[in-house]
């Protein structure tokens, strides 16, 4: 973790929940909470997971697209992943794993290692080079794969 800014808010119900609890939101609780999601399934790390069947949050988005791809609601889903950008993830448990623990993004970097574990398990990466995020081209990507129900 290279910086952690003042946080504006200082209570968040469902971040006392989270794998590794966030109680009360100061810089060094919201430190901790990145250093464990590191170690524990290597974000923003070449070992990053991007698999995982696992129900987080009962209503959270990832839960509501994997279940929508697994009842064929959905044929794929548009997200963003650390280490890869704009992914078009076309199985509940990629989704649920690029998607489950993470609580936002703005911006990452590529890393190959993450993009081709993306690739080999059904996704589609948007951008290899610098993995942007682009939501609206990474649906355009997707209807030129095929897929219809995003």
């Amino acid at each position: 973790v290279v910086e952690v800014s003042d946080p504006i808010i200082a209570d968040c119900p469902l971040a006392k929940r989270f794998a590794y609890p966030v109680p009360e939101i100061t810089k060094d609780a919201v430190k901790a909470n990145i250093e464990a999601r590191i170690l524990s399934f290597g974000m923003c790390t070449p070992n990053r997971e991007v698999l995982d069947t696992r129900v987080f949050v009962g209503f959270g988005a990832s839960e509501l697209l994997s279940f929508g791809i697994h009842a064929g609601i959905l044929d794929a889903a548009v997200i963003a992943c650390d280490g890869a950008g704009t992914v078009i993830a076309t199985t509940p448990a990629l989704v649920q794993g690029i998607g489950g623990r993470m609580s936002g993004l703005v911006k990452t970097s590529p890393y190959h290692q993450v993009i081709d574990r993306i690739e080999k398990n059904g996704g589609f990466v948007l951008d290899h080079k610098s993995a942007r995020m682009d939501q609206a081209a990474g649906m355009v990507l997707a209807y030129e794969k095929g897929l219809k129900k995003i």
